[in-house]
């Protein structure tokens, strides 16, 4: 108690922010990260500023009998979740990648995934959705070079890399909630590696209160965005504006609507003119259904590889 009284009183205030960077890093509280159960897959971990950080990473079932090269996602969990909700709240991802056809080679099948995890944090006040200590990511603080969890992710890519297992054409980062506006960031800050950027139930990571700043300048990684209708954490006047933004920046994305049962909308279907805290909290959780995976997220995905290049991807 005393601990949380002192990380209360240590953020009370508006923090100095940086019109380049944002808010200083997030606070930490011990423990500050946990081993993971890795459904079928295999545990990463290492040493990070004294702090174990860990991963999951499953391999589609083809990969485990045959040689070549697969695609890979990286998930980013959503805050006081971890990479367990693949297996659970994501499971219809989780489905699909032994046997989806995310490569354009025809006789490969399926896709790796990499979750990492992130740490155990305090955010910032004023930070739209959870306010209470939980595993999050570190959204506020936008500094590519010195963010810690970029840092981690950048790590376990290489990891997975390592395996000789990855068509590093097709790196995707898909994340829900505080993982979406990282995903966007990350994307964005490792354009050179990324080919696509997935976003559920996401916004704007660069207009994040308490410390919004300029969207960048750089390179337009492709962005899918998948929204709720109703959801009273990331809120559908949220997502328009972030439509908005895209738009306005001429960036290459879509965007598509669920109805509360995380089937898809129509394009032209407005936010729920009522939105329940019990029902925008539920589809806030609630994923979407397999079939708005199979044919809007991954088959984006699908359009997008990298140029072919003699180089080593760079960050």
């Amino acid at each position: 108690m005393l601990l949380w009284l002192l990380l209360a009183l240590a953020q009370s205030s508006n923090p100095p922010c940086s019109p380049s960077t944002g808010a200083p890093p997030i606070t930490t509280v011990p423990p500050v990260t946990q081993a993971i159960d890795c459904q079928d897959g295999k545990l990463l971990s290492f040493e990070q500023n004294g702090v174990t950080r860990y991963a999951c990473l499953n391999l589609p079932a083809q990969a485990k009998r045959s040689k070549g090269k697969w695609p890979l996602i990286i998930y980013l969990h959503g805050s006081e979740t971890n990479p367990a909700s693949l297996y659970k709240e994501g499971k219809s991802l989780f489905e699909l990648h032994d046997t989806f056809a995310l490569s354009n080679d025809p006789a490969v099948k399926g896709f790796l995934i990499v979750s990492p995890e992130g740490r155990n944090a305090q955010p910032w006040p004023a930070a739209a959705g959870a306010q209470q200590v939980g595993i999050r990511w570190d959204e506020w603080y936008r500094d590519p070079s010195a963010n810690l969890d970029a840092a981690a992710i950048d790590h376990f890519l290489d990891a997975a890399v390592a395996t000789g297992l990855v068509d590093t054409r097709r790196i995707y980062v898909f994340g829900w909630s505080n993982g979406a506006f990282t995903a966007a960031l990350y994307g964005v800050w490792r354009s050179g590696r990324i080919a696509a950027i997935g976003q559920y139930a996401g916004a704007n990571p660069w207009a994040r209160p308490p410390c919004p700043i300029a969207m960048p300048n750089g390179p337009q990684v492709p962005l899918i965005l998948i929204r709720n209708l109703c959801d009273r954490v990331v809120p559908c006047s949220l997502t328009s504006e972030w439509i908005a933004n895209l738009t306005a920046a001429k960036w290459p994305f879509e965007s598509y609507n669920l109805f509360d049962d995380g089937s898809e909308a129509p394009a032209s279907q407005p936010c729920a003119k009522v939105c329940s805290k019990v029902q925008g909290i539920h589809d806030h959780i609630r994923w979407p259904q397999k079939s708005v995976l199979e044919k809007r997220l991954l088959p984006f995905f699908k359009r997008h590889a990298r140029p072919q290049s003699s180089q080593p991807p760079g960050r």
